[in-house]
């Protein structure tokens, strides 16, 4: 078994994939999914979560406890803490990829956000990490159109730093 989470993404027809995810000891889940609105989320998230080495969002949480429709029913907001503010990033990030605004002026909207909400901005959000974060990205969304039907795009989220 992998060191890690095992993420498997299996496009099953133009528009649903199944999402499979195994932990290092082999519990998981596997979930047919409307690729339209579920898989580029997904994939931004684990974009940001390797690149920032994140391990209490999303993938962190869902390698450890509760399942994949837990946390979504749940939301990023309402667990509070680290996946809270990653969800925020990433929803705000997936608008700023498809526009294509700036790494640094992306960074400066989230810290003016940031604080007026009260909050710090993360310390690791930085132009270098959202530019490693569209490179990912620009590479998972280049593997994922080339995959035929029926076959799988395999990734590891590490759990361990």
């Amino acid at each position: 078994m992998a060191d890690g989470l095992v993420i498997r993404l299996t496009r099953i027809s133009p528009t649903h994939h199944r999402f499979e995810y195994r932990r290092p000891d082999g519990s998981g889940e596997v979930i047919e999914m409307e690729t339209r609105s579920t898989l580029l989320h997904d994939l931004l998230h684990f974009a940001l979560e390797t690149e920032a080495g994140l391990r209490g969002s999303f993938y962190g949480i869902l390698a450890r406890i509760g399942g994949y429709e837990e946390l979504k029913v749940a939301g990023g907001a309402a667990l509070g803490g680290e996946v809270a503010i990653t969800e925020r990033i990433v929803g705000a990030l997936s608008a700023a990829l498809k526009e294509d605004i700036a790494s640094g002026a992306f960074v400066e909207r989230m810290r003016e956000y940031s604080q007026d909400l009260g909050e710090p901005a993360p310390r690791w959000l930085t132009p270098a990490l959202v530019d490693a974060v569209r490179e990912r990205m620009r590479r998972l969304e280049g593997e994922w159109k080339a995959i035929p039907f029926g076959q799988t795009l395999e990734l590891v989220f590490p759990l361990a730093r």
